[in-house]
């Protein structure tokens, strides 16, 4: 087994930076927008119940569940109820949770794909199909196999699905009858500050994943699954058996975060900051790279394109000058792609401009080889 498992390449590159490298590459928040002092104000009320250290119930934290399930219900327009939530340590930690409640060896993924879910669904010894077109479901999906999405904001294509493609998508899965795990991590990052509906909403087999990590902050490792209460009940064994329960005082904290602050109010600026930073960067590349092909995002924290030259090669030789960012062969089943995935929400706009215009001259020295 030590022989297949292999680290997320995006971890990698992060610990292969320091203090003098601008890295583009994992999908982080901007630390500057987290809420320390709200949090640090709720962590003061939190840590006067000595409860907030002890042992606590695998599902969550009741009162959490509720409030994520209000979620659901007034700004998905999603109805749900609190023993329809399971609060995991991270969103990440849903994958290991279904896949081990489930007696199913085959994954349909869209190509590209994000890293984290491929390398657990590896680890875990599923056979990983891909597809490029919602039709192709038509023929792939069956009641043996899962259904992996991510229905906003592509990780890394940024791509969302229209309300159209959703409809399609729940009506093969309706005939097809396969289980679906649609990860919404970035859901509510969207630009204007609307939300479209899950797929999940139309199709009752299917696991809806969240996280507090995009729109709190990620290092609280906070996330959850909406699904049937059946098969909550179901998931708790494979829950209990990896941490019996996901940390109390982190569950406390938001809890009493969101008993005290409008926690769309804090997405809004989020979203507001994050649009400039997009904005920016885009910007930057027409202006140094105009040679990399990109569409603007309306959400999310990438911007996703295509360079004329090999991106696995450019990203090794941009790493040696300090700059970091994720070439997109990593997000493939089997693909060679000369596509890019650039984070810009956690670097500043010095350091986006900085950058990119020392990428250009790698780019520039890697095009004139090419032409020459």
């Amino acid at each position: 087994m030590s022989n297949k498992i292999k680290r997320s390449y995006i971890r990698e590159i992060l610990d292969a930076t320091d203090v003098n490298t601008i890295s583009f590459a994992g999908g982080l928040p901007d630390k500057e927008l987290f809420p320390l002092k709200q949090l640090s104000k709720a962590s003061k009320k939190v840590f006067k119940n000595s409860d907030c250290l002890q042992y606590s119930k695998s599902q969550g934290l009741e009162s959490l569940r509720e409030k994520i399930a209000s979620i659901y219900t007034k700004n998905l327009g999603f109805f749900t109820s609190k023993d329809e939530i399971l609060i995991t340590t991270g969103s990440q930690q849903a994958f290991d949770i279904i896949l081990k409640s489930l007696d199913l060896k085959q994954i349909i993924v869209e190509s590209p794909s994000y890293i984290g879910a491929l390398g657990a669904f590896k680890i875990l010894d599923k056979e990983i199909i891909d597809f490029k077109k919602i039709n192709d479901l038509e023929s792939l999906l069956n009641n043996s196999n899962i259904l992996y999405a991510i229905s906003d904001y592509q990780n890394p294509s940024t791509n969302v699905y229209s309300n159209k493609k959703r409809k399609n998508i729940s009506n093969i899965l309706n005939k097809r009858k396969s289980i679906l795990i649609e990860d919404a991590a970035y859901c509510f990052l969207n630009f204007k500050n609307k939300v479209k509906t899950p797929i999940s909403k139309f199709y009752e087999e299917s696991y809806h994943l969240g996280s507090f990590s995009k729109i709190v902050a990620p290092g609280l490792r906070l996330g959850w699954i909406r699904a049937k209460k059946e098969n909550i009940e179901m998931l708790l064994a494979a829950k209990e058996s990896l941490d019996l329960h996901s940390s109390t005082f982190n569950q406390m904290l938001i809890d009493e975060y969101l008993n005290d602050n409008d926690l769309f109010s804090h997405i809004s600026l989020i979203n507001k900051e994050y649009k400039n930073k997009m904005e920016f960067m885009a910007k930057c590349f027409k202006r140094y790279i105009p040679s990399f092909k990109f569409k603007k995002p309306k959400g999310g924290m990438f911007i996703y394109g295509s360079f004329k030259i090999d991106s696995m090669l450019l990203a090794k030789e941009a790493l040696k000058e300090n700059i970091a960012f994720v070439p997109a062969e990593v997000f493939y089943l089997n693909e060679k792609s000369n596509e890019a995935r650039f984070n810009f929400t956690n670097a500043s706009y010095k350091e986006i401009k900085k950058g990119i215009k020392k990428l250009s001259y790698i780019v520039d020295s890697f095009e004139d080889k090419i032409n020459s």
